[in-house]
């Protein structure tokens, strides 16, 4: 399905930031590991999500859903798969995750995804799988899924994850508690991913110790009760359609200051945008022009897309560094946003590890290649508002679903004029 964008001169009202992505993923895979019921409060519902939970009802726990929370009931080490095959959809961190995983079960598993996730080759993550002594192969020469994963214990000792994405490096933590000895992991380095899950483990009642080194302790997880905290960051479609129009919007939630959100709302600092932020919502009004700068995305490479759009609206040039991450994710995003807003009429640059933008283009319209990845057909709508003419986001609406639920029902109801192609 495609999406249709017509110009749209502002947007205005209030929206709930959505809950964090990978907290609901990692908190929902410790809770199968802990002997027990574990409750997730407001947690985000979108095909990510709702792949890892299913994966985990797969293996043995017992789930709960209501409107406002998840109860799992979790098996501890005493996994009972239900099949050997487990299907994560498009979640690349679901595979780490049910892989890891997988390794503590008494039969051999299968994880497999779909053909976008199948074609990603990932042969750092097993690498380090095998080293920690977790028998896990891809079945195709490019070390890409469908995975097999053969029933085992962890043997632990020191393992080095060097050139393991860092938005995997979580998953490599699920299964030691459980090790032979004590796990510790060298060159993790200090990832926003890491922290979130290190916290997500604390809650579970395993303290991880960190230095140069991350030190696993041997010892079960217990059931847990946790809020999800909200991700700004999630928000930054809406937060830059905001910024580029004439618009007042404000987006309600705690949390906001924390992680992804703290680097977003330093991304908006150094680009001269100003926002008003409390510890109950952030306030943002429009228009501004950002102001073009150097940036380092390191922290988070998978917001590329859309600073780049907020960079082709920015007075000067503007130079992202720091994302080679990005070429990996479920697009080459570098590229794919490249050529879309190219086409939108910005000039452009690819570098190996980021883009060069200049800014004060005016945006054209057309039609452009969303790569069935949620990231760019976000940045892509977003910028498509800006334009003076129709722009139709083709491959695919259906990606949004990934991440965002209620992603262009919420521009409408903002006054976005946005919708589905007949």
């Amino acid at each position: 399905m495609d999406i249709v964008v017509q110009k749209s001169e502002k947007i205005s009202g209030e929206l709930d930031v959505p809950p964090s992505k990978l907290y609901t993923q990692f908190a929902t895979a410790l809770a199968l590991l802990a002997e027990g019921k574990s409750t997730l409060k407001q947690p985000l519902r979108t095909k990510d999500t709702l792949a890892v939970l299913r994966a985990v009802e797969n293996m043995g726990a017992t789930v709960k859903r209501t409107q406002e929370q998840l109860s799992i009931w979790g098996v501890g080490r005493s996994l009972r798969p239900t099949g050997n095959v487990i299907d994560v959809k498009n979640s690349a961190t679901g595979i780490a995750m049910m892989t890891a995983i997988a390794a503590l079960s008494p039969r051999v598993s299968v994880i497999t995804g779909d053909a976008q996730l199948r074609a990603r080759p990932m042969p750092h993550l097993l690498k380090v799988l095998n080293n920690m002594g977790l028998n896990a192969y891809s079945t195709k020469p490019d070390d890409s899924p469908p995975l097999v994963v053969l029933g085992g214990d962890v043997r632990g000792g020191r393992i080095s994850v060097r050139g393991v994405n860092p938005s995997l490096i979580p998953a490599l933590l699920i299964p030691c508690p459980y090790a032979k000895k004590k796990v510790e992991f060298l060159s993790c380095g200090d990832s926003l991913q890491l922290k979130l899950a290190l916290d997500i483990m604390k809650a579970a009642d395993v303290k991880v110790s960190c230095g140069k080194k991350l030190s696993i302790p041997n010892q079960p997880y217990r059931p847990f009760n946790l809020k999800v905290p909200s991700d700004l960051a999630a928000a930054a479609p809406f937060v830059a359609a905001a910024v580029l129009t004439d618009s007042k919007l404000k987006l309600n939630g705690t949390d906001l200051a924390s992680d992804r959100g703290a680097v977003l709302l330093d991304i908006l600092k150094k680009m001269d945008v100003k926002v008003e932020v409390s510890n109950k919502f952030v306030l943002v009004r429009g228009p501004q022009q950002p102001r073009g700068t150097k940036l380092d995305l390191s922290l988070t490479p998978e917001l590329l897309p859309m600073v780049a759009v907020l960079a082709a609206n920015a007075k000067g040039r503007t130079t992202i560094s720091g994302a080679s991450e990005a070429k990996v994710m479920k697009s080459d995003r570098i590229s794919a946003i490249a050529h879309g807003l190219r086409k939108m009429g910005v000039k452009i640059s690819e570098r190996k590890d980021g883009l060069i933008v200049e800014g004060q283009t005016k945006i054209k319209g057309g039609e452009v290649d969303g790569c069935n990845d949620y990231a760019i057909v976000t940045a892509l709508v977003t910028a498509g508002m800006l334009a003076e003419v129709k722009t139709v986001v083709r491959n695919r609406a259906e990606a949004l679903q990934t991440s965002y639920s209620r992603f262009i029902s919420t521009f409408q109801e903002l006054g976005a004029r946005i919708g589905y192609a007949e």
